[in-house]
């Protein structure tokens, strides 16, 4: 029976266990001459058999075995096959995991995050400030208010003196708070005009970026943290390309 060794038993167990399937009780005797397995390998496999509860021992002179119910004793021994593969497949995961995440050149990693709304858009802005090594570029700022623009500035300010190219591309009707641009073009705030709409671009040292996609018809904001160096140097070049177009303030 190719099924029964599929599920563990051996050449013998199986040799034993169709003969007694046949003729449901026998001597150890009688099951060695019909099955053809050496006597001296029937005692041990009958002890494995009743071991899996596919047969029973009946005391006697001679002592007798007997089938039991195949339907219970397979049942049986799938269930006991399936405890085992289940505890081996979770040892495998969390051996094969544990390697996994101990080699960062092939960690998964996130490349888009998406969030909503301007208290995550500012956090963003706040760790790109903190990070940026060489250029700081923002397409899509409005200035209609002021808000918190000056507390922005600050930070500005920290990071051109980290000699960063900050440059923001400005959109809207900027000439509101000819004030604050001024305060930003003295910080050493590189600003033109633009007209664009809808969205916003901020491009960190060519590495890393943010999109954020803005609808008067939406309530919120959503935000795209983008960590891929390849879609950053194309927003890049994007920025530089529009900044070419842009008019001076």
């Amino acid at each position: 029976m190719d099924s029964l060794k599929k599920l563990g038993l051996t050449k013998y167990e199986i040799s034993i266990y169709e003969t007694l399937l046949k003729d449901k009780r026998l001597s150890a005797r009688e099951i060695s001459e019909r099955s053809k397995v050496p006597p001296t390998a029937v005692y041990p496999n009958l002890n494995s058999l009743r071991e899996k509860k596919f047969i029973q021992k009946i005391e006697g002179n001679p002592s007798v075995f007997e089938i039991l119910s195949p339907k219970a004793a397979i049942n049986r021994l799938v269930n006991q096959r399936k405890k085992s593969l289940d505890t081996l497949e979770t040892q495998a995961i969390n051996d094969a995991s544990s390697i996994f995440s101990k080699n960062p050149s092939i960690k998964e990693k996130e490349i888009i995050k998406l969030t909503k709304g301007k208290e995550f858009s500012s956090e963003i802005y706040y760790d790109f400030m903190k990070r940026a090594q060489k250029t700081f570029f923002i397409l899509g700022w409005r200035f209609e208010k002021i808000g918190d623009r000056y507390t922005v500035l600050k930070g500005y300010k920290e990071i051109i003196k980290r000699k960063v190219d900050v440059r923001i591309i400005v959109t809207g009707t900027y000439q509101k708070n000819k004030e604050l641009i001024n305060a930003y073009k003295d910080a050493g705030i590189k600003l033109r005009f633009f007209p664009a709409d809808n969205f916003s671009i901020v491009v960190v040292d060519a590495k890393e970026c943010k999109i954020t996609l803005k609808n008067r018809d939406f309530p919120e904001k959503y935000n795209l943290q983008i960590k891929d160096s390849s879609l950053s140097q194309a927003l890049h070049s994007y920025f530089l390309d529009t900044w070419e177009k842009a008019k001076p303030i």
